[in-house]
């Protein structure tokens, strides 16, 4: 058909109205290279006339399968490269010719020049020119989601050195879309919970690779702070059910690598994700524990605070989980557990006891004073004085602590004898690394609680110890001696600092 226009055209085009000629001129492009000035000059064209027909023109000759004009308008094709291409021909003589210089002059027609971009499928650099003026970025970000969604835009993943969102050269370069979408929803998502919400929505709308979407996710809440947006997963119901389980953990696992376990657990129960939330607070608890072994986490002040409230707030998980989904927890969560009950006792130990009123009296220390100015007494410490009765409200006895003990020993934790040795390192071999590491402080500890035992059934002059303090082992002499002997066969193998193992002979040499 436009083959046949062309060559009506010529046949009578010596005797064809100016109107005339330019239907023709715009229906079959007969003459391409002529301008619309010239096929009508009386006619005073805007710039949407001259792209109208320039456009026109451009498809004819693509639906004819024909070069474009040597010259088009009077303006060689910029490059010079002889293209036969017609619209690449008229993407060069916008963009290159004219430019933004011509459409845009002084900066006063942005949407005038991005208009012409995108009627000549220059999407790139028209999203690009609307991003580059603020007022005009929420446009150039909509504008950018739809192209990519229907397949019209090339998107480049990160930007240049130079920060442009181009990436490339002429004439088909690509738009850094998800660092232009991502800084345009960081100025408004830390408004609220709703807004940092409406933020994921728009980066979740970007297509490309699902990592990267998912760091621009967590980048987002974590510098907004408020990774809550999350929770209620109804309000992220346009994200698929795994890639929102996904995106929950990666968040948690970052913000427990900040130091901010206490938001990264709250979220991990929230969404009921009870695994990720037991590996969450083994790593804590056993964090816990490994700097109190070393002295960082002092027994007294805000971080004793935190971890006393992780140890509660671990049971009350623990206990939830195995009335909520039993096999599960028994599945899954056997690492919490031996980690709680090694916690657990520790703790107690931390804040003990009032037994200690006892045993100072049995080794000679005076009256009232408390188990920390007796645990410093046999450790060769200074004593640093008595505690407050707050300290005492919490304090155990230490046949309550001896209870423990004896639970690890039946859980299979701990030996109670030397022949149950074999079969708790066995035990211990098979517990992860979180685990493994709290256990040269409970050995420890545990050998100081039988070594207290002994001091306060030595002295004649104090009562006997509950017997629930030793129900399995029985509380003579031999039998406390007998059970510490094999906690310190089944610490043998452990990395023990040489101060703990010299505290732990002594204590030994003391009950033989």
């Amino acid at each position: 058909l436009v083959l046949a226009a062309q060559e009506e055209y010529w046949r009578g085009a010596a005797q064809m109205e100016p109107h005339a000629r330019l239907v023709y001129a715009s229906v079959a492009a007969p003459d391409a290279a002529i301008s619309a000035r010239e096929i009508a000059p009386e006619r005073e064209r805007t710039v949407e006339d001259w792209l109208w027909h320039k456009l026109s023109a451009a498809h004819a000759l693509l639906a004819a399968s024909l070069p474009p004009p040597a010259s088009a308008g009077g303006h060689p094709p910029a490059g010079g490269d002889g293209s036969q291409d017609a619209l690449g021909s008229l993407q060069r003589l916008v963009y290159g010719s004219y430019g933004e210089t011509y459409f845009n002059a002084g900066g006063g027609s942005p949407l005038l020049y991005a208009g012409v971009l995108l009627a000549t499928q220059q999407f790139e650099r028209a999203v690009a020119v609307l991003a580059a003026v603020p007022h005009l970025r929420q446009e150039a970000v909509h504008f950018g989601l739809a192209l990519q969604h229907e397949g019209l835009l090339a998107v480049a993943q990160q930007k240049l050195a130079d920060s442009s969102l181009l990436v490339g050269t002429s004439p088909s370069p690509s738009l850094a879309l998800p660092p232009l979408v991502a800084q345009h929803v960081g100025e408004w998502a830390s408004e609220g919970v709703d807004a940092s919400r409406a933020a994921i929505g728009y980066l979740w709308l970007l297509r490309g690779p699902a990592a990267q979407r998912q760091e621009l996710c967590i980048q987002l809440l974590l510098g907004c702070g408020k990774p809550e947006a999350l929770l209620p997963r109804s309000g992220l119901s346009h994200i698929a059910e795994a890639d929102y389980r996904e995106l929950l953990r990666a968040v948690s696992s970052r913000l427990a690598g900040k130091g901010r376990a206490s938001q990264a657990a709250r979220l991990l129960y929230e969404a009921r994700e009870h695994r990720q939330l037991s590996a969450l607070l083994v790593a804590e608890l056993s964090a816990n524990i490994a700097a109190a072994a070393r002295g960082t986490n002092p027994a007294a002040g805000d971080a004793a605070e935190r971890a006393a409230r992780l140890c509660a707030d671990a049971a009350a998980f623990a206990r939830e989980w195995r009335d909520s989904d039993p096999k599960e927890a028994s599945a899954h969560g056997a690492p919490l557990f031996a980690l709680l009950s090694i916690a657990q006792l520790l703790e107690g130990v931390s804040l003990w006891p009032a037994v200690a009123t006892v045993t100072s009296r049995c080794s000679g220390l005076p009256l009232g004073v408390g188990a920390e100015a007796w645990r410093a007494a046999s450790k060769g410490l200074p004593a640093a004085g008595p505690r407050g009765a707050t300290d005492a409200i919490a304090m155990q006895p230490l046949s309550a602590l001896l209870v423990r003990v004896e639970a690890l020993s039946e859980a299979g934790l701990l030996p109670a004898s030397l022949a149950e040795v074999e079969a708790a390192q066995a035990e211990y071999r098979l517990q992860p690394p979180e685990v493994r590491r709290a256990f040269p402080q409970l050995v420890e500890t545990c050998v100081e609680l039988l070594h207290a035992q002994h001091v306060a059934l030595r002295n004649a002059r104090c009562a006997p110890m509950p017997a629930a303090a030793g129900a399995r082992a029985g509380t003579g002499f031999a039998a406390i001696r007998a059970q510490a002997e094999a906690l310190v066969a089944f610490g043998g193998t452990m990395d023990v600092s040489a101060s703990s193992g010299q505290r732990i002979a002594r204590w030994l040499a003391e009950m033989s």
